[in-house]
């Protein structure tokens, strides 16, 4: 009996975040494993090892650390979901080198009768408007995590780990679709039908530059992951911090309108990213409530949401 509630503790140090990270990193190397040649992905899957070892290691020292290292912990696994998006330029087409683009194109036309969008928006594309968006679409790592540094400050842990958790699991959803459904995006498929290209007026063509270096030709595009995750901190700024929502709202609706006046994403990728943060704006914190409150207890349930919510004023 003490061993079995040994190993119920040792399971109760995982916080969620790390638990959608370690599920993560666990279907990628099932994905390696099963459907790569491992001689070319064999250093992607051991550094997804590794990654799963940070995760059991500050899970078992949960309760030893404290000071910075809590800090840490909180945080760290941020890091690892970056660490991962990276693996998708080299991983997506070794693992699923059919790229659906074709499908998308033809959706937006059926929803444009029969044009492109990114060429529509070329009637409205000017240099000021174009610079504003590319440093405003480079801002998209930035809307999550000010979200969560806002509530972490506050003080209230519970609601930052269900805020980064739900954060967490809608980028992850992303992820996993970039594997089902690879597209690399208009930029590159509707090039030739564009009539202007993109220009800027000083941070422009070393912005966009930057960001093709990093993550190159990636097949990152359905669903926008810059429309889900926006949209659902959008979602959760109304509900953790509202003061911050007045700010959420506008940045989230230029990132979503960004993505394709820039030519990164189709419309069909915004619709579909749009749909999946409703969904996990209804079912992440409920999972993460459930985690926190009733599958642990690993704190006290929350008397009112809408107590805990109707003065986040700063």
């Amino acid at each position: 009996m003490n061993n079995g509630k040994a190993h119920v503790d040792i399971l109760l140090e995982f916080r969620l975040e790390e638990i959608l990270s370690a599920c993560m990193i666990i279907v990628l190397n099932s994905l390696i494993l099963t459907f790569s040649d491992f001689s070319k992905t064999w250093m992607v899957f051991f550094l997804n090892l590794s990654y799963l070892g940070i995760i059991a290691g500050a899970a078992y020292t949960g309760r030893q650390i404290g000071g910075r290292g809590a800090v840490f912990r909180d945080w760290y696994v941020m890091i690892i979901l970056i660490m991962i998006y990276m693996e998708h330029q080299f991983l997506v087409p070794l693992v699923n080198p059919h790229d659906i683009d074709n499908t998308l194109i033809i959706l937006d036309r059926a929803m444009f009768a029969g044009h492109d969008p990114t060429v529509l928006l070329e009637r409205i594309t000017v240099p000021v408007l174009t610079e504003f968006l590319q440093i405003v679409y480079a801002s998209f790592y930035f809307l999550p995590f000010v979200l969560c540094l806002l509530v972490y400050r506050r003080g209230r842990r519970s609601d930052y780990h269900i805020t980064a958790s739900t954060i967490m699991l809608g980028f992850y959803l992303s992820y996993a679709g970039y594997y089902l459904c690879p597209a690399i995006g208009p930029q590159y498929t509707l090039d030739h039908l564009q009539g202007l290209p993109l220009s800027g007026l000083l941070t422009f063509e070393c912005i966009r530059n930057l960001l093709g270096t990093l993550g190159g030709v990636a097949r990152d595009c359905f669903p926008s992951g810059h429309t889900l995750v926006s949209v659902l901190t959008m979602l959760l700024a109304f509900r953790f911090y509202r003061s911050f929502a007045k700010i959420a709202v506008p940045w989230a609706v230029l990132l979503v309108f960004a993505t394709v006046y820039l030519r990164y994403h189709y419309v069909a990728d915004v619709l579909a990213g749009l749909a999946i943060a409703l969904v996990t704006w209804k079912a992440g914190p409920a999972l993460a409530s459930w985690y926190l409150y009733t599958r642990g207890r690993r704190y006290p349930a929350p008397e009112s949401r809408a107590d805990s919510t109707a003065g986040n004023v700063s």
